[in-house]
């Protein structure tokens, strides 16, 4: 397997095909949308409503945001895909608008045993799972799931700045560790402000497309809740998977066709977890993105889903 780097033809083609997507981007937007919550659980687990909004027809794409993320994060990027797939968007426990539980089950472990049961209630076959930073963490251990029980569940896999692999941890999220100080500065300082303060962190004067205030409500609106605020730190005290060892060994049993999306300027997850995946899973493929972080579905959307346009029609039979 070879890394894949945009060369100039390259990256010309791909201007050229992201320009056409967004350009019918307002006609996909009018599909209809199915917003709905659908009551799931872990095995001997409580039950969770999970919020999912569903659009377009055909092989089922399901996507799992990243930590404090929603179904708002895929805005840009599920009309698209929405063209000539049946795209599924799912808030995440404790985020956007599924259940919120004062509980410590917020790991991508339990995370994952709800989005199988969600899987398996909605009959999806078939299926791609394209997760974002802790979302594809999610979709990974979903994978690995199913693979030993089901294993035509989950067809295709596209993993972006993903933290799959040990690593030392971020400012955030050593912070996030800390007993009481991350509940103490939710509760003084204003969701509002906590979001402009995230989201700047970004390098946004390397940006294809800056952060707006529409996207500083949208993400800060479910953290009025306490129980959205206890979910995001429970998250972030357990974004490294109990047993990441274990799990890392099993990687390579992973033999869908994956494609990992990682931004050249990452300052969460490095490039060199994306090209150390590459060489561990056995069909997979990488593609790096210009002018983005570590959330290429805000900050490279025309780049990016060009890209998974380009991945999904692929594997189309």
């Amino acid at each position: 397997m070879l890394r894949m780097r945009w060369r100039a033809m390259a990256g010309l083609s791909t201007a050229l095909f992201a320009v056409s997507l967004f350009q019918s981007e307002q006609a996909a937007s009018a599909q209809a949308v199915a917003a709905y919550s659908l009551v799931v659980s872990g095995p001997g687990e409580p039950s969770i409503a999970l919020y999912a909004e569903e659009r377009g027809q055909g092989a089922p794409v399901v996507l799992l945001h990243g930590l404090g993320g929603s179904t708002y994060s895929w805005r840009f990027i599920a009309p698209v895909l929405a063209r000539n797939h049946r795209v599924i968007a799912i808030d995440l426990k404790g985020f956007g608008r599924s259940s919120k539980v004062f509980d410590t089950a917020y790991s991508a472990a339990d995370q994952a045993r709800l989005i199988a049961n969600f899987l398996v209630r909605r009959r999806l076959t078939n299926v791609t799972l394209i997760g974002h930073s802790f979302g594809g963490q999610v979709a990974m251990l979903t994978t690995l799931e199913f693979n030993r029980r089901e294993p035509r569940r989950i067809r295709n896999l596209a993993l972006l700045d993903v933290p799959a692999l040990p690593q030392p941890l971020t400012p955030v999220v050593a912070f996030m560790q800390q007993p009481l100080l991350p509940y103490a500065l939710f509760t003084a300082v204003p969701p509002p402000v906590m979001t402009r303060l995230a989201l700047a962190s970004s390098p946004l004067q390397r940006l294809q497309r800056p952060y707006n205030e529409a996207d500083v409500a949208a993400y800060s609106r479910p953290l009025w809740n306490a129980a959205a605020r206890h979910a995001y730190v429970q998250t972030a005290r357990q974004i490294v998977p109990e047993g990441l060892d274990s799990i890392v060994r099993h990687y390579p049993s992973i033999r869908q066709r994956t494609l990992l999306v990682w931004c050249t300027q990452d300052q969460v997850v490095p490039l060199a977890t994306g090209t150390s995946l590459l060489r561990m899973l056995p069909n997979a493929r990488l593609e790096q993105l210009d002018g983005c972080n570590h959330a290429p579905n805000d900050e490279a959307p025309q780049a990016l889903a060009a890209a998974l346009a380009r991945f999904l029609d692929r594997s189309t039979p």
